[in-house]
């Protein structure tokens, strides 16, 4: 069994809204006949899926188009496309390219049979097998020649032993540009650990899907792995700390047997430290990647969700951080409520704006969702944001010495004293003064959203090996 996500909205190919008729025009040339269905896939992305013949045969493909001009990935779209071709090329599983499109910039591929989610399947000898044969796959994806992908676009460090400390550096940079100099003290405080914490003796270079763990499979057989728009060339121990995060989602049943199974296969040896460092690069660095959407998103985009999964990912990025230097979380004590609204039952109202629009429209319930996500999360703000800002100015004053009033000044003393002033003696007081942060941020998104549940959820330990 396996599980699909996705929701559908079915289109009326004789009346057709201008960018879904590009998509409908550019498949109907590409295979020689109109779709036999067409259908708008409804999520944080856009995308489309479409029945077509393929060899006078009918045949699903994907449009997968990118997620707006505010969200920038690491890769290109029109790069990923041609990663798909270097790994068919080498026997890897992964849905075939058929072009790209102009006109909206986006991907049309292969449509795996099956589902995802390993986790729906009963029986647990299929269950292992089908996970076996993921891990043989990435295992296999992971010794292609690097060269080739260097070929299509990949950039390769001068150094192998920098390759993912690269990818994560590229991350925080990028953020640091596409947020307009606004300053943000965890990306400048990891950035550094990372840095001083690089692995010295990993040499071994392969394409690391790095948003990994994401493949189909069909009952109990394995179909091809899918998602590469976060790959890069680097350290495929690094893929491990991907499990982690997909395994939130997408359970991948004892994270720590799929090591080991790795291993065996690769001649490999990944010590849980070294995990703990790739969760932290990973996992906190590609929430920054979606950090910018915080300051400036488009107007269809569920503003709450992509913060949940921001925060969310950033937080476990320092609990790899944790795990590294073998610190423990302590709990925040409970903010204090006090409201600043002169009239509190607004933001009951707001979200009951948004819950009084029945419909049928899936479009529109899907922004009604947002609607009321939003509602929900700035009245979490209005009642207990002062009582958490304060306990972060405080937190702030002790490590800086200086007494900020606001939070912008305060991101700022911050940011500027990890930049010129912060070193590795700091590294602890620093990462605790973060887990508060984010403790403080996870209770202001509490029961906001359809994606909410991300607030109660921490990555699968790590269970130390002999010697670790």
């Amino acid at each position: 069994m396996a599980t699909d996500t996705l929701t559908r909205k079915p289109l009326d190919t004789n009346n057709l809204p201008p960018l879904d008729q590009q998509v409908f025009d550019w498949l109907t040339k590409r295979f020689g006949e109109p779709p036999s269905q067409f259908n708008r896939v409804l999520r944080w992305r856009t995308g489309w899926e479409a029945t077509v013949k393929v060899g006078g045969n009918d045949a699903g493909v994907v449009v997968r188009a990118s997620r707006g001009e505010s969200f920038k990935p690491p890769i290109s779209l029109e790069l990923e496309a041609r990663l798909h071709d270097v790994m068919e090329a080498n026997g890897v599983l992964v849905p075939h390219v058929y072009g790209m499109i102009e006109e909206p910039l986006a991907i049309v591929m292969a449509k795996l049979p099956g589902g995802i989610n390993t986790g729906l399947i009963e029986d647990p000898a299929n269950r292992w097998k089908v996970r076996k044969e993921f891990v043989e796959m990435l295992a296999k994806l992971n010794q292609a020649p690097a060269d080739e992908f260097v070929a299509v676009g990949m950039h390769m460090a001068s150094d192998p032993r920098r390759g993912s400390l690269e990818y994560y550096q590229y991350n925080c940079e990028h953020v640091r540009r596409a947020v307009g100099g606004k300053p943000i003290p965890f990306l400048e405080f990891l950035d550094r650990w990372l840095e001083r914490h690089m692995p010295t003796d990993r040499t071994r270079v392969g394409l690391v899907t790095a948003d990994s763990a994401q493949f189909m499979h069909d009952d109990d057989r394995f179909t091809g792995l899918i998602d590469f728009e976060m790959a890069y060339l680097g350290d495929p121990a690094a893929e491990f700390a991907g499990f982690r995060v997909r395994d939130t989602t997408e359970p991948l049943g004892d994270i720590g047997k799929l090591r080991d199974y790795y291993e065996q296969i690769t001649g490999d040896h990944i010590p849980r430290k070294l995990i703990a460092y790739h969760t932290a690069g990973y996992s906190g660095t590609a929430g920054f990647i979606t950090w910018p959407l915080a300051f400036d998103c488009d107007s269809d985009v569920d503003f709450v969700a992509y913060l949940q999964f921001t925060m969310c990912m950033c937080r476990w990025g320092l609990q790899g951080v944790m795990e590294f230097m073998d610190l423990i979380s302590e709990p925040i004590p409970a903010p204090v409520a006090n409201t600043v609204l002169p009239f509190p039952f607004a933001g009951t109202q707001a979200k009951a704006n948004a819950q009084g629009w029945a419909t049928d429209d899936k479009a529109l319930a899907y922004h009604l969702e947002a609607a009321e996500a939003l509602a929900q999360y700035l009245e979490r703000c209005s009642i207990y944001g002062q009582s958490l800002l304060e306990a972060d100015l405080a937190d702030i004053r002790d490590i800086t010495g200086i007494a900020a009033t606001t939070r912008e000044e305060a991101d700022q003393v911050l940011s500027d004293w990890i930049c010129n002033k912060a070193s590795a003696e700091d590294d602890v007081r620093l990462t605790l003064f973060f887990d508060r942060w984010f403790q403080r941020q996870n209770f202001l998104l509490k029961g906001c959203g359809t994606q909410a549940h991300y607030t109660e959820i921490w990555l699968q330990p790590i269970a130390l090996r002999p010697g670790e």
